[in-house]
């Protein structure tokens, strides 16, 4: 039940715009630097 309401909770607040920004901003803080040739190998692969 834990990781259906985690879902549902994720889905339903996906448009939220009030917390688009700091959610990525959480995001972009907490995330670990990846090295160029990493990003244009995964745009490659699409």
């Amino acid at each position: 039940h834990r990781y259906l309401a985690e879902a549902q909770y994720r889905f339903n607040r996906r448009f939220n715009l009030r917390s688009i920004f700091a959610r990525l901003l959480r995001a972009a803080c907490l995330s670990t630097p990846a090295p160029a040739h990493v990003i244009r190998a995964a745009e490659v692969a699409r």
